[in-house]
């Protein structure tokens, strides 16, 4: 059993280690030569400023500034700096430009030093993209945007600019209050331009969520039913339960009712009632389960109950990320298979508890996948040639 654990803690660790990451190329240049670089070359500098105890920062860097398809815009049309805010020529820079939170992206205009653009926090690659093309915009760079909110102006266009923007940085709070204006200026939750930024910028169980399950036929004939109970289901995922129950009837309804029984059980510590209602599910050929596996690798982390987590509790969870581990199919993924090593991590330390090794892992899982292998699912095995 233990040769079986440590095989796959040295799988784990080859794979990360092996790992090959191309995207943002980032200049380690002074401030001086970058500036000189961008003047040559007639680009804006983009500059991450970060600091290293900052874990969305961290995340982006990892996740985000790696991706071939961000560095392919990103190296085309800037020059791109990474500047530690708080060592070395960093300080100055950060202060200079008014850097409070990190990660803040700063578009520098290197003829005049002025910032063009902002932006903020944790993005996905899409958003990040983005927020590069508004840069480039003088309508959709944050400084026209904040300006001429500031002054009143509640164009059309601009405010659903402005909500754009707000929500890249994540400033929930002036998206809500700039979407209300919109929808008070004769806006309507049914017009095209509208229903895409409350699609891609409003969340939550709202008035418009409402008004969408009200005349759910409505809006599935104006924007397909895939993408109305995409937005339903999204935004109903830990909602109120009764509240959800109320709603229209759209896809993923029952897959998220039944998540907000589970979560209910686990925070009143009802692990057989949660673990009952899992295992059903993972039974249950009808249900989505890559969705569920998205929902499991928080239910299933070990680290958010603490030390004190019941025998019972701590096997389901060790059955659980072992079935996201095996069946998880993005291979190129490496933090399920981490957590799922830190966990067989744990197992070992409890054997020297005296605590048993959880009976799943001695025997064939019940669900999925029967062997654990990175092989991609796509990718097919060669072919056995049959000797003459």
């Amino acid at each position: 059993m233990k040769k079986y654990i440590l095989a796959v803690l040295m799988m784990v660790c080859a794979f990360s280690a092996g790992a090959q990451n191309y995207g943002i190329d980032f200049q380690h240049v002074k401030w001086s030569e970058a500036v000189e670089k961008a003047k040559a070359e007639n680009k804006l500098i983009f500059v991450d400023f970060y600091t290293q105890w900052c874990g969305p920062c961290y995340n982006m860097a990892q996740n985000v500034f790696t991706l071939p398809v961000v560095g392919e815009f990103y190296n085309q049309t800037f020059v791109n700096m990474k500047i530690d805010a708080e060592n070395g020529e960093g300080v100055e820079l950060a202060k200079k430009y008014g850097v409070r939170s990190y990660p803040t992206y700063m578009f520098i205009n290197p003829a005049t030093g002025e910032a063009v653009h902002r932006s903020s926090s944790r993005q996905t690659a899409e958003q990040f993209i983005q927020t590069g093309r508004n840069a480039l915009n003088p309508e959709t760079c944050s400084p026209y945007l904040e300006s001429e909110f500031q002054k009143g102006n509640r164009d059309r266009k601009l405010l659903i600019n402005y909500i754009n923007y707000k929500s890249s940085v994540y400033a929930k709070k002036d998206v809500d209050a700039a979407f209300a204006e919109l929808i008070r200026g004769g806006a309507k939750l049914t017009d095209p331009d509208v229903w895409e930024v409350y699609v891609n910028t409003i969340s939550g169980m709202n008035e418009y969520l409402k008004q969408v399950s009200d005349n759910y036929a409505d809006f599935c004939t104006r924007f397909t039913k895939e993408a109305v109970d995409k937005k339903l289901a999204q935004e109903t995922g830990y909602g109120d339960l009764a509240e959800v129950e109320a709603l229209c009837d759209f896809e993923g309804k029952a897959f998220n009712c039944e998540m907000i029984r589970i979560n209910s059980d686990i925070r009143a510590k009802n692990y057989e009632a949660a673990a009952q209602k899992i295992d059903a599910m993972l039974s249950d050929t009808a249900v989505d389960h890559l969705l569920l596996i998205e929902r499991l690798k928080f239910i299933a982390r070990l680290g958010y109950y603490g030390r004190k987590v019941p025998d019972f509790w701590f096997d389901k969870c060790v059955e659980y990320l072992r079935y996201i581990a095996y069946n998880q199919t993005d291979r190129d993924d490496p933090q399920i298979h981490q957590e799922y090593a830190a966990t067989l991590e744990k197992v070992l330390l409890r054997q020297q508890e005296g605590k048993p090794v959880p009976a799943c892992l001695l025997k064939e899982p019940v669900w999925g996948k029967k062997t654990y292998s990175m092989r991609p699912d796509a990718l097919k095995m060669k072919p056995v040639r049959k000797k003459k």
